[in-house]
């Protein structure tokens, strides 16, 4: 049987954000002898590349320059993004010539249009997929499904109408929904992270079909963490440094307003708590990894119980440390479609979790359905000066954890099966 080339626009593929990459872990567990993957990706940074994905799988990655929209956009290359949404043969249109800064979706789309025609015209079969954000990628997807009249996935990471990332105001919404019914228009299936955002799709566009494609953990990250010296080493090194001996360590990774502003708040609650409930309590050190804002930064200097704040470490250390945890904090604002990139990584380490959130979200709902931790609301934490001190107590016995359908190697699973109805019936 011939192969299936999956042309995948994710412009974040090589950066080191966990949510932005969650193509990355899906893509190694494809059945090689059934998929063909090229990848079109934003040149990192700093070196480099998808060297997790296994040799036998048939992947090219093609890392681009140039901008995307976003908080670094021109009024002029947010105009084009604009119109290449609306006129679809113009982005390949543009594609003919060599302009030195050209947008990043431009440069996708030629190395994608050369490759989609060949693979055509050799009888195989292509699917496009986009992945939000930024707006670009679902652009690109959606303008190389209209030239071909392939399959098309159109996946969101994040909210681009509901609860959506970047600036608010009513100009800004009116073109959001635009540009989304633009990109949905050709799409086959919507795929997004969480069951709010996918039933706001669900009401908004009822002839489309949509599914939850949560983000997740990868079982081979944690795997290899088993014969990793040099990352044992470093953690062991961070612990006797930081962490007080004997202490009850609570660890937060990664950032938390600077992902969502509103989870800013949930952290002043849960230092507050901490300081109104360290006194009657044993030993306990909470450890921040990861950047921060200077106004959290700022709160946490208000803090009356052993605490430390480390810089952004590489990843395999964070998740060394993970593991050393006797409690993960998340800390979720506002949100109802939030399930923060970090929680599938706890998951996985296997600490059990403690969320603080303003509201029930979707992160509140993974951790009740599999199990593996609790949740205060901000409202119920400022009323109840003991509630906190009952959740940090160790458990008289472990709880039932279920996390397989968070597994990475679950999700290829369903996506397989989702493209596979999509293209061969």
């Amino acid at each position: 049987m011939k192969r299936i080339n999956l042309f995948v626009f994710a412009t974040h593929h090589l950066s080191n954000n966990v949510a932005a990459q969650r193509f990355k872990g899906l893509l190694k567990y494809l059945d090689p002898a059934k998929y063909r993957v090229f990848i079109f990706t934003r040149e990192p940074a700093a070196a480099a590349h998808a060297a997790d994905l296994p040799p036998g799988l048939d992947v090219t990655v093609f890392p681009l320059a140039g901008h995307c929209v976003g908080s670094e956009s021109s009024v002029s290359s947010s105009l084009l993004m604009l119109a290449a949404a609306f006129i679809r043969p113009l982005p390949l249109l543009l594609a003919r010539f060599d302009a030195p800064s050209r947008p990043w979706f431009i440069s996708a789309l030629k190395e994608a249009d050369r490759l989609c025609r060949e693979k055509l015209a050799m009888g195989e079969r292509c699917v496009a997929i986009g992945t939000y954000s930024p707006i670009d990628a679902l652009i690109a997807a959606a303008t190389l499904a209209h030239r071909y009249g392939i399959v098309c996935l159109q996946d969101f990471r994040d909210g681009l109408v509901f609860e959506p990332l970047g600036k608010p105001g009513w100009l800004r919404t009116a073109i959001r929904k635009l540009v989304e019914r633009r990109v949905v228009e050709v799409s086959d299936l919507i795929t997004s992270v969480s069951g709010p955002l996918v039933d706001d799709f669900r009401r908004r566009y009822p002839d489309k079909t949509s599914k939850v494609l949560p983000n997740g953990y990868d079982p081979s990250d944690f795997a290899g963490l088993v014969n990793d010296a040099d990352s044992e080493k470093q953690a062991a090194a961070i612990m006797a440094r930081y962490v007080p001996a004997g202490a009850t360590l609570i660890g937060h990774f990664g950032r938390i307003g600077a992902s969502d502003a509103s989870a800013s708040t949930s952290l002043d609650c849960f230092i507050d708590a901490m300081n109104n409930t360290v006194a009657g309590m044993a030993n306990v050190h909470v450890m921040f990894v990861g950047a921060l804002t200077p106004s959290e930064r700022a709160s946490m200097e208000r803090a009356k119980f052993s605490i430390s704040v480390l810089e952004p470490v590489e990843r395999r250390l964070a998740l060394q440390l993970m593991k050393q945890c006797d409690k993960l904090l998340l800390l979720t604002g506002s949100r109802a479609s939030c399930a923060t990139g970090k929680i599938f990584e706890y998951l996985a380490a296997g600490a059990d979790i403690l969320c603080i959130s303003a509201v029930r979200n979707a992160a509140t709902e993974i951790l009740a359905e599999t199990g593996a931790g609790q949740t205060l609301l901000t409202r119920d934490l400022a009323g109840d000066a003991g509630a906190l001190r009952k959740l940090l107590a160790p458990p008289a016995e472990r709880a039932s954890r279920n996390i397989k359908a968070y597994s990475k190697v679950e999700q290829a699973g369903m996506l397989d099966n989702w493209i596979s109805q999509m293209v061969l019936t």
